[in-house]
């Protein structure tokens, strides 16, 4: 049987494989708590409400059709799991906040931990380099 922290890992790991990388957002529910919550709405830019977290996978993934995650490090800590990565895509669709679409690739770090209970996850808390990202797709100058 595998330890707390090897299934948390091994949880954490297919959701960035087969949730992000594949953009299969049907399969949020399998691997996301109903209620999970995104602190900082870095991870799944979700609106509010049941159902918010597979919707907010799917805004992201309208926005940036060849989204992508590379995972560089991934530190176990038994209920916690930090991860971090690198998002990269370009902008092809409607975005939260965003003007319209810039048509721009960009690529940018985050760092996430992801609580896991009964075998879901439950909260994320996270931080991403959105200016750098929000400067590659030319909406905001930059500033060296």
């Amino acid at each position: 049987m595998p330890s707390e922290t090897q299934t948390n890992h091994g949880l954490v790991g297919t959701f960035f494989d087969d949730v992000i990388n594949n953009h299969r957002a049907d399969l949020a529910p399998d691997l996301l708590s109903e209620t999970v919550v995104d602190h900082n709405m870095i991870v799944l830019t979700e609106p509010e409400g049941p159902g918010a977290a597979e919707e907010g996978l799917r805004m992201l993934f309208t926005a940036f059709p060849d989204l992508h995650a590379d995972v560089h490090q991934i530190v176990d800590g038994g209920e916690c799991v930090a991860v971090r990565f690198e998002l990269s895509g370009t902008n092809t669709g409607d975005y939260r906040y965003l003007p319209a679409p810039t048509g721009r690739r960009a690529t940018w770090e985050a760092i996430g931990i992801f609580r896991v209970a009964d075998g879901k996850i439950a909260e994320i808390w996270g931080a991403a380099d959105r200016m750098g990202m929000l400067t590659q797709l030319g909406l905001l100058p930059d500033i060296g």
